[in-house]
């Protein structure tokens, strides 16, 4: 059956990117393993949300079988889980590297068994009891100097009652509570500066502050932490940043990015300081549809804006071991040009299509079983975010070359072809499109035989 463009643009497409995001990260990295039930009713999803190294939130989709579910987070060091379902936080776990967890859910409470059991069951506890609430003082504040006395206050207000809530708790169970007061309340204020039009007069970056919000975090990784930190950077380097911001006006987000990250190589008290804002700069880029990845780091590859490191391992992400192109106004023109010397079999597909995920397979197969053939084999992804199309077709089995199209390259596409259902495939030979819908590749000997069939029509017509 095939589906319409919009008809299930957002079904799969978080599911799917997780998947594979969940696979690639497995092999290289440690997981933590995450088991437990909410209740034998329960037919649903449970997310586990964290914050990753590279200053990500993260999230992984776990289904529930009969009530049960079990994640395999990465982690690296300790590590904040958030389980949720149905939109809402059922608990918050502290994981390590190779530790197993466990949590079973009883009228919504969490009982916790394996790691850290009892600082889990501790820390949630404590959560309910100090019922957060939102940083909003009583007065509108004048200046920056007042704004911050009010939040240190507030921070301090609720750090003493963490304390003698707590009393004589463990080290590593106080640090990750004092972590859920400062970024919780950090992140309440930069909300409540954005509630009421204060970014000018009180800007977020001057809560860009290691004294007060130690960056190092003591090797503790929390969602909050990791969210407050991603909020401060993009409005400090992003929204409130003039030049970022005539470039966004004049579409130039890439050129935005790279501006962002050249002011932070420029005024960074530290090359470590530098080195995590511009890898979460990076990561937004990567998420912002409208700013493609790849050209980012075309503009800063050369640029020596951080360090090799970072540099190495994004690039690796741009470049990854699969051939990723970005389609621009000439990629179908040098497509048909080749065409003339080779048949070249197109699919049009999309990150959120269930078919178009289920003929990937079957393409991955076709393309070994004729690699000795003057076949080339091509994929465009249309209607889809550039991070999800980068993850999905990062693997070591694609010898495609693919294609990601914006809404400017899909309009010049249609120049071409019109593709409005997915998947769709085509052929290219001879310099022309010479069958507009051909068999999918699941037809499996038939397809070959198809295509096979023009690669000698081709050899034909160039030795008349």
């Amino acid at each position: 059956m095939l589906l319409g463009r919009k008809s299930l643009r957002f079904m799969l497409a978080v599911v799917v990117a997780v998947g594979i995001n969940c696979f690639e990260a497995l092999a290289a990295r440690p997981v933590a393993r995450i088991s437990g039930s909410i209740a034998a009713s329960y037919d649903g999803s449970v997310v586990a949300r964290y914050g990753d190294a590279e200053m990500n939130i993260a999230t992984l989709d776990a289904h529930c079988y009969g009530g049960r579910f079990e994640v395999e987070v990465p982690v690296e060091q300790p590590t904040e889980v958030m389980l949720c379902a149905g939109g809402e936080v059922l608990a918050r776990l502290l994981v390590a590297p190779e530790q197993k967890v466990s949590v079973e859910f009883v009228d919504g409470t969490p009982h916790f068994a394996g790691a850290n059991a009892e600082i889990n069951s501790a820390m949630n506890n404590y959560l309910r009891k100090m019922n957060f609430r939102s940083f909003t003082p009583s007065y509108r504040v004048e200046s920056a100097e007042q704004f911050v006395a009010v939040l240190d206050r507030s921070i301090e207000i609720e750090r003493g009652r963490m304390l003698r809530e707590l009393g004589d708790a463990p080290a590593l169970l106080q640090r990750w509570a004092e972590s859920e007061i400062r970024y919780r309340n950090a992140g309440y204020a930069v909300e409540y500066l954005r509630r009421n039009s204060l970014t000018d007069s009180v800007s977020i970056a001057t809560l860009y502050d290691k004294t007060r919000f130690p960056f190092d975090h003591d090797g503790l990784i929390s969602t909050d932490y990791v969210e407050y930190v991603a909020n401060v950077v993009r409005d400090s380097y992003i929204e409130c940043d003039r030049l970022v911001g005539g470039l966004r006006a004049q579409r130039d987000y890439a050129g935005a990015y790279v501006a962002a990250i050249e002011r932070v190589a420029k005024t960074c008290s530290s090359s470590e300081e530098c080195d995590m804002i511009g890898t979460m700069l990076l990561n937004m880029s990567i998420s912002d549809t409208r700013s493609p990845f790849a050209e980012v780091m075309e503009l800063i590859h050369d640029r020596q804006l951080l360090s090799d490191d970072v540099i190495a391992r994004f690039d690796a992400k741009r470049r990854g071991r699969a051939d990723m192109r970005r389609f621009t106004e000439h990629t179908f023109e040098r497509l048909l040009a080749e065409s003339r010397f080779k048949v070249i079999y197109v699919d049009v597909w999309a990150t959120w299509c269930p078919p178009c995920l289920r003929e990937m397979k079957h393409l991955r197969k076709m393309e070994k079983r004729l690699e000795n053939e003057s076949i080339e084999f091509v994929s465009l992804c249309v209607s889809s975010p550039y991070a999800q199309w980068a993850l999905m077709v990062d693997l070591p089995d694609n010898r495609a070359a693919n294609y990601w199209l914006d809404d400017r390259a899909q309009a010049e596409l249609d120049r071409y072809i019109r593709v409005r259902s997915f998947p769709r495939f085509f052929v290219l030979s001879g310099g022309e499109i010479v069958n507009d819908n051909v068999q999918w590749p699941s037809s499996n000997k038939l397809i070959d035989s198809i295509l096979r069939g023009y690669v000698e029509l081709l050899n034909q017509s160039r030795n008349e």
